[in-house]
């Protein structure tokens, strides 16, 4: 590689630090901060590779020939004890992808380093048959990889939700592009650390939980159109979770640690504690310390959908009501509120100023009068409803497929539904965030844009924890009503971890 192109490689997309050192332009800076021509593969390097990066890996990033997979690092080598949705449709799905009917466990669930390091190689040498292919990078620690990360443009986190603030800011000062699952980060502190420093970088950043395609632009002109009027109460329910939940407390259990995970690295920067494999995969989500609840998963797909139609700005309280939970002690029964674990079952009321939103999970709905619907219809499992001064909206969980209710105005207003502009553009997934990095611009998940679901993300959290209503003061960043629900903003970090 010649020095001018390993140069371009290196360049810290648009970091003082970076800039301090350059002496001579190369071509991708005289386009602005992070630009990378558009002719060029943008080089990706993958934090995490578990069930749903393996998933993602087959359907959004190796087919692309602008998206090169350069690296992967997990600090799980290879095992087959991962959980999913079913017991072989993954297994089955790479089978197909790489086109090797043997690839894969017979027993269990396969994933890890190794795992998403053969579906890549496969992929780039047999299947595009990349002549001069070398193959891809492997680090147990995402740090190292880092610092050898000079011909990386971006990164991808598909880490559990206690590593996102930990890996995305890292990535960031590194000068890289970051694209990252969702919830932005499982603290208030780290969300508004990873702010900071995507403000500082001017990096590109996306949250996944983005989408934006033609039927989420139908339900914002519509609502827009004022036919329901001012919307003053938003009710979003779900089934999930559909992984076990509402832990009262940790695994008392003695599990040795497996053989190719380092157990230390998957920790980061959540205290020691023994291994359990309920700690990991799959319900990493059930735990304060580890995950965001139902809401961080699958509300932060649905949430940011209404935030970006009603744009309601910062929360101003969060009141939270869980299913209860009961323990044995000696021979007596005792109702407990779980310090250490997400309900199976919650209500969470989110207050704006000028709306009030609600979220459902562990099969709660919400009432509906009966008149609303048609005879003999029932809500649904999931769903979304805005209620307005002159009506509701009525959808499925995302609002994709919607209409009036009662039915007699859905009728009534026939032939004047908003339509789409012809020319309005409309662009989501992968091709969003890849041409906002070729571009050198946010795309509209950035990471600037969930700002306001972020903060409400922890607060249902802290909420859901203390059983407290949360009052919150963004600008001085505090917890207003529960002095000590504060210390809750945080965790205690590790030695070497803090942020």
């Amino acid at each position: 590689m010649s020095d001018q192109k390993s140069f371009n490689r290196r360049e810290f997309l648009g970091t003082a630090a970076a800039a301090s050192t350059i002496t001579v332009l190369p071509r991708r800076v005289l386009g602005g901060p992070g630009f990378v021509a558009p002719n060029d593969k943008i080089n990706v390097a993958l934090v995490g590779s578990g069930t749903q990066a393996m998933r993602q890996l087959m359907t959004d990033w190796l087919p692309r020939e602008d998206l090169h997979v350069a690296s992967i690092s997990d600090p799980n080598k290879d095992s087959d004890d991962y959980r999913d949705w079913s017991p072989h449709g993954l297994r089955n799905r790479v089978r197909e992808f790489i086109k090797n009917p043997r690839w894969g466990s017979e027993k269990g669930i396969r994933a890890g380093l190794i795992p998403g390091k053969e579906i890549v190689e496969a992929y780039y040498s047999n299947i595009r048959g990349i002549s001069d292919y070398k193959g891809v990078k492997t680090y147990n620690d995402y740090r190292e990889m880092l610092t050898e990360a000079d011909d990386i443009d971006a990164v991808i986190d598909m880490t559990p939700e206690h590593l996102h603030g930990t890996v995305n800011i890292a990535a960031m000062k590194a000068g890289k592009h970051v694209i990252a699952h969702k919830s932005l980060a499982n603290t208030m502190h780290e969300v508004r650390q990873t702010i900071n420093v995507a403000k500082e970088t001017g990096v590109t950043t996306h949250l996944m939980a983005w989408a934006n395609d033609a039927r989420f632009q139908r339900l914002k002109a519509f609502i827009h159109s004022g036919v329901i009027g001012h919307v003053k109460e938003v009710h979003n329910w779900t089934n999930r979770p559909i992984w076990p939940q509402g832990f009262m407390e940790n695994p008392t259990e003695k599990m040795k640690v497996p053989r190719g995970l380092d157990w230390d690295l998957w920790l980061g920067p959540v205290p020691d504690r023994p291994y359990h494999i309920d700690y990991t995969h799959a319900l990493f989500r059930g735990w304060y310390d580890f995950g965001s609840g139902c809401f961080g998963d699958m509300g932060n797909y649905s949430f940011w959908r209404v935030y970006r139609i009603l744009d309601p700005g910062p929360i101003l309280s969060v009141k939270a009501n869980t299913g209860t939970g009961a323990v044995i002690v000696g021979n007596q029964c005792q109702w407990r509120r779980s310090n250490v674990g997400f309900p199976s079952s919650s209500t969470i009321h989110f207050k704006h100023a000028n709306v009030d939103m609600f979220y459902y999970d562990g099969g709660m709905k919400p009432h509906i009068p009966s008149e609303y619907l048609d005879k003999n219809e029932e809500l649904k499992s999931e769903g979304v409803l805005y209620v307005g001064e002159f009506g509701s909206i009525l959808g499925d969980y995302y609002g994709n497929e919607f209409k009036l209710i009662p039915e007699s105005r859905m009728k009534a207003l026939e032939g004047t539904i908003p339509e789409l502009k012809k020319d309005e553009e409309i662009m989501g997934g992968v091709d969003e965030y890849m041409s906002a990095m070729k571009e050198g611009r946010q795309s509209g998940g950035s990471f600037l844009n969930v700002e306001d679901l972020a903060e409400a993300t922890c607060l249902a959290a802290i909420s859901l924890r203390t059983g407290q209503r949360i009052d919150w003061d963004k600008k001085n960043f505090k917890i207003t009503n529960i002095e000590e629900a504060n210390k809750l903003l945080t965790r205690e970090y590790r030695p070497g971890w803090e942020i």
